[in-house]
């Protein structure tokens, strides 16, 4: 995706801008300061994609892949604040004059150790050989303060005695960076504030496999296509911190329909706590796991509650459909079926488009053979949307290989953002 090359053009161009301003000083101190440099635009872009930039989703794919590149900054930043902090760079007698370098040297230390501590914290979801998960409400708390901590960063690279001046390149190229990030992480604290739509539930209905939640704008409504997803918040006690759930349809007037599975505390609590009349707010919608009309052959493959996004996909619609898609959705057993009255009842009326639930229990493992004998296409050159367990995912295409029937294009969503 061009935005992902974008953001390690950035980076690229701090390391060479680096050469200029800091190889006079040997390659030891040049490495340092050159991974320091690109270790702090990382940080300022990192604190920039944390503002769930929606105009840019198209660039990366998706808010989804936006995350695991964020993801994969903050690994890459580590690695060079590490390589930084112990290759210490060599000013071949360079003081610290003034107690404002002294300052900067100081906080960049508490800095450091901070953002060692709330990285390593962001990537260890759980403590090794035991069962505690660490829960999401400390993990996104924590995260907050990598913001303060690239603040600390900046005032410390800013004012740290270097080998270049404030001309510099390079230098100036720091500063554009330490605005973004600084901007950035302060939007993201007042955001909550102003963002979202505010919505109250007119439905509550706890299925064995999922708790169906339908609520109504108050005012202005959601924005949204079919098969996106968005962050919900309740005005409720221990359901105030904003999660993504898929949206499971979208009424005329805007309501918005989710179909939650209590696979965590907050989903558990909200389970338990909810009720008609709450209000929430919702922000959104997100993503880009939506139908093409291009694609004339599509076989939907969902995974439990992976049947979310295609239930606003397929009440979506019309009876002139003229492409040709299968929905299979498994599920252990037919408990877990969700809404297979209202996904039957569009196979009926809409010639084609076919809807399966598979039961596991009954009858089996789904695998590509069972799944070509479903299907009333050739899979050989359709495309497939997948949403569930990323194994069944990886079982099906290395099956659908070695039967040498190979698709189109494979679209899946990346739906874990910690």
């Amino acid at each position: 995706m061009i935005g992902t090359f974008a953001i390690y053009f950035l980076l690229f161009v701090a390391f060479i801008l680096s050469i200029p301003a800091a190889s006079h000083t040997g390659l030891e101190t040049w490495g340092s300061l050159a991974a320091s440099s690109t270790a702090f635009v990382a940080m300022a872009l990192n604190q920039f994609l944390a503002t769930r930039p929606k105009f840019l989703e198209a660039a990366f794919g998706g808010l989804d892949r936006i995350y695991h590149l964020h993801k994969k900054l903050g690994m890459l930043a580590l690695a060079l604040i590490l390589l930084h902090y112990f290759v210490t760079p060599n000013f071949e007698g360079k003081v610290l004059a003034s107690s404002t370098n002294k300052l900067a040297k100081e906080v960049g230390e508490y800095a450091y150790w901070g953002f060692i501590v709330l990285i390593g914290f962001s990537l260890v979801k759980k403590i090794p050989f035991t069962k505690f998960e660490f829960p999401y409400h400390w993990w996104r708390q924590s995260h907050r303060f990598i913001g303060v901590f690239f603040i600390a960063i900046a005032f410390h690279q800013m004012f740290i005695k270097r080998p270049f001046d404030g001309n510099a390149l390079l230098a100036n190229y720091l500063n554009i960076f330490a605005a973004i990030g600084i901007l950035s992480f302060f939007y993201t604290q007042f955001a909550r504030f102003f963002r979202g739509k505010a919505y109250v539930v007119t439905s509550v209905n706890r299925l064995p496999a999922a708790t169906v939640v339908e609520a109504a704008p108050v005012s202005s409504m959601l924005g949204s296509v079919p098969g996106q997803f968005a962050f919900i918040g309740f005005k409720k006690s221990g359901l105030r911190e904003p999660h993504p759930f898929t949206l499971a349809g979208r009424g005329e007037n805007g309501e918005v329909k989710f179909a939650i599975k209590a696979l965590g505390d907050f989903t558990k609590r909200l389970r338990e706590n909810i009720a008609v009349g709450d209000q929430l707010k919702v922000e959104g919608g997100y993503g880009r796991f939506r139908f093409d009309p291009k694609q004339r052959r599509q076989l939907w493959l969902a995974g439990g509650i992976g049947v979310t996004p295609f239930l606003a996909m397929a009440k979506g619609l019309k009876p002139d459909l003229e492409q040709k898609i299968c929905l299979v959705h498994c599920v252990r057993n037919a408990e877990e079926a969700i809404e297979s009255e209202m996904l039957l009842s569009q196979a009926k009326s809409i010639k084609n488009f076919q809807y399966v639930l598979f039961d596991s229990k009954t009858s089996g493992r789904i695998d590509t053979e069972k799944l070509g004998e479903i299907a009333d296409f050739d899979l050989d050159g359709a495309e497939m949307l997948f949403c569930g367990p990323p194994p069944l995912r990886a079982a099906i295409v290395s099956g659908m290989k070695k039967q040498k029937i190979k698709f189109s294009r494979v679209r899946f969503e990346l739906f874990e953002f910690r």
